[in-house]
């Protein structure tokens, strides 16, 4: 019994020794956003586009909207262009240019709100080359 104690306390000493020894620091990257195509289409009859379309404040002051008829929609944010969007969830659109990816989501009260990934351009200080980050926002 006693050499069972004195192992269990030799690996509990030598298991904090090598605790105290380690100075490592480890980076975790923040997680990529990005805007995909699925593979599948969701399928969207007209009635059930309707309810998403309209306009949606966004939390950064923009303005979200969603136009279109039949089961096309247009989504644009404020005045910077419009893009095609086809449905890949019941609440969920993403722009057929993978500029643009909407979800809305209503409570009881028929309230929105939600989430929107915009690729915005974003310019490389070093090399000058432009390139694109997509960017979460909000609806309220």
């Amino acid at each position: 019994m006693k050499i069972q104690w004195l192992l269990g306390l030799a690996l509990c000493a030598s298991m904090s020794a090598q605790a105290q020894q380690s100075d490592e620091s480890v980076t975790v990257p923040a997680p990529r956003l990005s805007i995909d195509l699925p593979d599948h289409r969701y399928r969207m009859e007209d009635w059930q586009m309707r309810q998403f379309r309209g306009s949606y404040t966004l939390d950064n002051g923009q303005t979200l909207h969603l136009r279109g008829g039949g089961t096309a929609v247009y989504g644009e944010i404020d005045e910077l262009g419009p893009h095609r969007m086809v449905a890949i969830r019941p609440n969920t659109f993403v722009a057929l240019d993978r500029k643009l990816q909407v979800r809305i989501d209503f409570d009881q009260n028929d309230d929105a709100g939600g989430e929107v990934l915009m690729a915005v351009p974003q310019r490389n200080l070093a090399s000058g080359e432009i390139t694109e980050q997509v960017v979460r926002l909000a609806t309220r």
